[in-house]
């Protein structure tokens, strides 16, 4: 079983937070966010659906 790593970092002065995942297999379930999320996929790939379009 792969180890999955959840880290989440926030930035006093860009007040941003950043999350990374590492070796998350299920899928997040339907939600939506009222502020911009940025995602990068650096290895493999993530199926994303938004108004009943799919992307990879």
């Amino acid at each position: 079983m792969k180890k999955e790593i959840r880290t989440v970092v926030y930035d006093d002065e860009l007040r941003i937070e950043a999350y990374r995942f590492e070796g998350i297999v299920q899928p997040f379930p339907n939600h939506f966010h009222e502020h911009y999320v940025i995602g990068f996929v650096e290895n493999g790939e993530r199926c994303l659906s938004c108004r009943n379009q799919e992307y990879m």
